[in-house]
């Protein structure tokens, strides 16, 4: 039986940095993963007379190579505006057709919460994003009267997701071991050259996931909040 995992995010390099190492350690286990990105990362710069769509194809091109790196081939981008993504129906609608098209058993969004640590504010085009992947594996993804459009698009409910993993910010309750796999996460979070810029990225991150990975006694951890559903 082929597994599916489906990730969700609001930007390029939200999956990269939050999650990279631990899809690839999916992939290395079999698990055919798919990526929606909402945005294409437009206004991602700190030029305010930049060209939103030509930032954002060159955004789009940096994702694809870094889910390259990790063994992802399906990347779809919605082409909301970046910094402009509410929760609305038209969100649940459009994630809940992807949620429909890509039938995953596993789930992998952004944490809603505003604030997920005291030294860091959600960016609100995560919390929506996040929000609405969580909704829509209670409401459109899986129920046939919300959305019954979709079922004009050949897209019936999907009830058999196992699973959503939360990615964001601070230490959360389910680790992942990536020290077979942070080379590949490194190097996809460096295919984002317009968002690093100078900065030693490697440092940063092998801190960063050091520290995680010693609260669980792992060299290198990737940590997440997991949703087990019972249907």
């Amino acid at each position: 039986m082929e597994r599916r995992a489906l990730a969700i995010f609001a930007h390029p390099d939200d999956v990269d940095f939050g999650a990279a190492g631990t899809v690839a350690r999916w992939v290395d286990e079999g698990w055919n993963v798919r990526y929606v990105c909402v945005t294409r990362g437009q206004k991602g710069a700190w030029d305010a007379h930049m060209d939103v769509e030509e930032y954002g194809a060159l955004r789009e091109a940096e994702q694809r190579a870094a889910a390259k790196v990790v063994g992802v081939t399906d990347v779809t981008f919605l082409d909301w505006m970046d910094s402009e993504v509410f929760d609305s129906l038209d969100l649940r609608r459009a994630l809940a057709r992807e949620f429909r098209r890509h039938r995953p058993h596993r789930l992998l969004t952004m944490t809603p919460d505003p604030l997920p640590t005291d030294r860091f504010v959600n960016h609100p085009d995560h919390r929506a994003v996040g929000q609405a992947a969580l909704d829509i594996t209670m409401t459109g993804g899986t129920t046939a009267s919300i959305f019954p459009e979709l079922l004009d698009e050949n897209l019936p409910p999907w009830r058999e997701c196992a699973e959503t993993w939360l990615m964001g910010p601070a230490v959360k309750p389910r680790a992942v071991d990536i020290t077979a796999t942070i080379d590949r996460k490194l190097d996809a979070i460096r295919s984002h050259a317009s968002q690093i810029g100078d900065r030693d990225i490697d440092t940063m991150m092998r801190t960063r996931l050091r520290d995680a990975g010693r609260v669980f006694g792992l060299p290198y951890a990737e940590t997440f909040r997991v949703i087990t559903y019972r249907r």
